[in-house]
């Protein structure tokens, strides 16, 4: 009996062409064509027939290693380290020297190469994946500083950042003056992932699913700490990254990067607190619609076809601009919340004595009845108001724009206050009826 041959013989013991081709010329055969020829190189020792099966075998072990990676998680990112490999097999000379593996050979590979990505470590919470490096611990995968956001990959699949108000130099965004106004609000930016990677080269990780960035959306600038101090402003970067799991399933996630001076804990403080509940709200609602995306994509994963993953990734710009909507309207409702605090300062800071005598000097159309209150409002120069109750007690005092008063009887909220309620607030402060001071809490 014959026994079968390898992918480096013909199958019939003769030489297959890429065998002939190897003792050709250079080989120890041709030289001996030509009798009496001049070499002008010693010649070359042909691959002995084990030899060509050898170098054959292996060739078709790595197609089979790389096809199997590129089908399960895509290519395979740059810088990548070695793995071993390990196969099981069974020969049975009787039957020819028939192979039998066990598990089957695909299996055993799919299960070695996942090591390889539990090695890599391509994802990380609040780190971006440095091809260059092959890490996300490298000193490229976080934001140099407080103010900067990713602007993309180099050639070479390094990460670049750069301060969020020069990306938006760059990308002529005219919103760009708003974050250095004396009231300065948040602008948040979308970008696509191509744009992200396109002066990545494929070499360097551009067209691996391994880490691919769908798409971002980078924001600012954030508060951490009074508006007067400019240490206390930070930006943020929200990436919505698909990347591979176990057993190479496609997983979609939205990643923050950045945050202020102090690290990750100042980061969740300040998340946490009034000033960042609202980018915590709106980044929570994104994660769980890329969560929906996942799913719709182990749906494609699962056989269903390319066009439930085109579907799938499709959403994805339009959960990156509702991020954004989310991000810049919570920004807008915090400014409002910090002037109103600083306003509550001034407020605090008003005696009550000078409520008494703008009162006592107050004509009665300067004086108003906050319908939803349902207190008394006096209005004084320089732009001091004060609250009174029915009571005649002081509450508040506060400072008023110029047009203040008189947007608040547009809108309802103030009418003038009726002859008998002025002619009792009087009466209430009169001398021998002293008020009291601010009510409690107020």
């Amino acid at each position: 009996m014959i026994p079968p041959e390898s992918t480096g013989t013909a199958g019939n013991g003769e030489r297959p062409a890429e065998a002939a081709a190897a003792d050709g010329p250079g080989s120890a055969d041709a030289a001996g064509a030509a009798p009496g020829a001049a070499s002008a190189e010693p010649a070359k020792s042909a691959l002995s027939r084990t030899e060509r099966r050898e170098r054959a075998v292996a060739d078709a072990l790595r197609t089979l290693l790389r096809d199997l990676h590129d089908q399960q998680f895509g290519p395979v990112a740059p810088q990548s380290p070695e793995i071993g490999v390990v196969l099981r097999l069974r020969a049975k000379p009787s039957e020819g020297w028939a192979l039998s593996f066990e598990p089957p050979l695909g299996r055993q590979v799919l299960t070695q190469i996942e090591g390889l990505h539990a090695l890599l470590g391509v994802y990380r919470d609040g780190a971006l994946y440095c091809f260059k490096c092959g890490s996300t611990t490298c000193d490229h995968a976080a934001p140099p500083g407080p103010l900067s956001v990713f602007a993309g990959y180099d050639p070479m699949g390094l990460p670049e950042w750069r301060d969020f108000a020069q990306t938006l130099i760059e990308r002529r965004d005219e919103r760009v003056g708003s974050l250095f106004e004396r009231s300065a609000r948040v602008v948040a930016a979308v970008q696509a992932g191509r744009d992200l990677r396109a002066r990545q080269l494929a070499t360097f990780g551009r067209s691996t699913t391994t880490y691919s960035i769908l798409g971002q959306v980078t924001a600012g600038y954030f508060l951490s700490g009074p508006a007067a101090d400019p240490s206390s402003r930070f930006a943020l970067t929200f990436q919505a990254v698909e990347t591979r799991g176990a057993g190479g399933a496609r997983e979609v996630r939205l990643n923050m990067l950045g945050g202020p001076a102090g690290g990750p804990e100042r980061l969740e403080g300040w998340l946490a607190s009034d000033a960042g509940a609202g980018v915590a709200r709106a980044r929570d609602a994104a994660r769980r619609a890329i969560a929906l995306v996942e799913l719709i994509v182990d749906e494609g994963t699962g056989g269903a076809g390319a066009d439930v993953l085109h579907r799938a990734f499709s959403r994805v710009p339009a959960i990156l601009r509702r991020l954004a909507e989310s991000i810049e309207r919570g920004g807008r409702q915090t400014g409002r919340r910090t002037r109103h605090v600083e306003q509550r300062r001034v407020e605090d800071r008003r005696p009550v004595p000078k409520a008494m005598d703008d009162l006592a000097a107050a004509r009665d159309d300067a004086i108003y009845r906050d319908e939803k209150e349902d207190t008394l409002v006096v209005c004084g120069p320089q732009g001091r108001a004060h609250v009174f109750n029915l009571a005649g007690r002081h509450v508040t005092s506060f400072v008023l724009a110029p047009d203040g008063a008189a947007f608040r009887v547009r809108t309802a909220r103030w009418s003038p206050a009726d002859a008998a309620a002025i002619h009792a607030l009087r009466t209430a402060i009169a001398p021998g009826n002293p008020p009291s001071g601010p009510e409690p809490g107020a």
